[in-house]
């Protein structure tokens, strides 16, 4: 009866530590990219459960959010966005339309509201004000229940064209995007989610240092065949058909699969307060990559 009772009372511990939590995610490319792991990642674990739901336009950055805000209010059939979601607890069960934040927030309530701002603008904090602020603000006069956080967007794979015309290199923007992130932080008092600092401190591993390929040994490659995205956990080259023929295609700015595992796992241990080293659930991937991701993620937390 005594060991019962002592595996009764472990039970109820752990029925409370888990989290039942619904995620609204309002972003672009850099924040969709999350439900490709996070959900399975959630319901591998089985700790916890997850409903993510993701507000989508690519590139978009906080000035067209706000903008956008303004447009549904006046005009409710203004359905920018690409909507979609995916639950934990039904990996199957996916949806995706069109619609508006201001629907979603009038018609649901979210535990957590995640924003960002667009690659394109990271790097600076002017572009961020007062779009923020006015994102937050209807935010929490419709979901005041529901805690913002703000997810750290991350620096280019370092031969993004983007960089050479704004002369920086990939440790420059990186420095810029986490010092513009930081003072978004500690001006709103809202937590920080870490990836980009990931993302960097991924790439001290030797397996993810890049190396810039030329010109010429790109000619080499002959479709299918491309480079190998296991040299940097952002970017990827694919192939496009074109009136030229097959042209490979370099992808700089996006997370490729290693990129998307790593961010599901910070994602994970800061929803749920969950050691990114102890995460059982691996894609794809080799198990040794798979160790050097989480590992980077548990230091980001740190």
């Amino acid at each position: 009866m005594k060991l019962i009772s002592v595996l009764v009372i472990l039970g109820v511990i752990m029925n409370l530590a888990a989290k039942d939590l619904k995620v609204l995610m309002i972003g672009n490319s850099f924040s969709i990219c999350v439900g490709r792991n996070l959900p399975q990642l959630v319901a591998h674990e089985k700790k916890h459960n997850l409903e993510l739901t993701s507000v989508y336009i690519g590139g978009c950055v906080l000035a067209r959010h706000s903008a956008n805000l303004r447009k549904a209010e006046a005009d409710p059939s203004f359905k920018p966005y690409t909507i979609n979601t995916w639950t934990s607890r039904n990996l199957r069960k996916k949806t995706k339309f069109k619609g508006n934040v201001n629907e979603l927030l009038k018609n649901n309530k979210y535990d957590i509201i995640t924003i960002q701002q667009g690659s394109a603008e990271s790097w600076d904090y002017k572009f961020y004000q007062p779009y923020a602020d006015e994102l937050i603000a209807y935010i929490k006069k419709y979901n005041p229940q529901a805690e913002i956080v703000i997810q750290q967007t991350w620096a280019y794979r370092a031969d993004a064209p983007r960089l050479k015309n704004w002369n920086f290199s990939q440790a420059q923007m990186h420095e810029k995007v986490a010092a513009a992130y930081s003072e978004f932080a500690k001006r709103t008092k809202l937590r920080l989610i870490p990836t980009g600092n990931a993302v960097m401190i991924a790439r001290r591993n030797p397996i993810y240092q890049y190396k810039v390929l030329s010109q010429k040994e790109l000619a080499k490659f002959v479709s299918p065949d491309v480079p190998s995205p296991e040299h940097d956990v952002v970017g990827k080259h694919y192939w496009r058909k074109s009136k030229k023929g097959m042209q490979l295609i370099a992808d700089a700015i996006h997370l490729n699969e290693h990129g998307e595992y790593l961010q599901a796992c910070v994602w994970y241990s800061f929803l749920f307060g969950e050691d990114a080293e102890k995460i059982t659930y691996e894609p794809r991937l080799a198990a040794e990559n798979c160790k050097i991701l989480r590992h980077s993620a548990a230091e980001a937390m740190k």
